[in-house]
């Protein structure tokens, strides 16, 4: 049982980590860069995906539409927790003097 525990933990926490790390490698490189419009999108699409998957997760009539659901709804969330650290353009307003 300790030697599962002494190999889990640090692969668990590498994970972790290297999931922080692309986080922030994307939010630096997308940040800025992205319209308004397709951030959106984007956003929709995502939310989206958590709805279907959580719909798929609670059908009770196939079980392949509950590990399609189980699928979607993982890829759409961490998809989700990448996508809310990048900010979109802002858009540039003109003030007249």
């Amino acid at each position: 049982m300790t030697t599962q525990l002494l190999i889990f933990f640090p692969i668990f926490i590498s994970i972790i980590v290297a999931f922080g790390f692309f986080i922030a490698f994307v939010a630096r490189k997308l940040s800025g860069n992205i319209s308004p419009r397709l951030f959106g999108l984007i956003e929709g699409v995502l939310i989206a995906g958590i709805l279907l998957g959580v719909v798929g997760l609670f059908q009770g009539w196939s079980l392949a539409g509950y590990g399609i659901g189980f699928h979607v709804l993982l890829v759409s969330v961490l998809g989700y927790v990448v996508w809310s650290h990048v900010t979109p353009k802002t858009r540039k307003t003109t003030t007249e003097q």
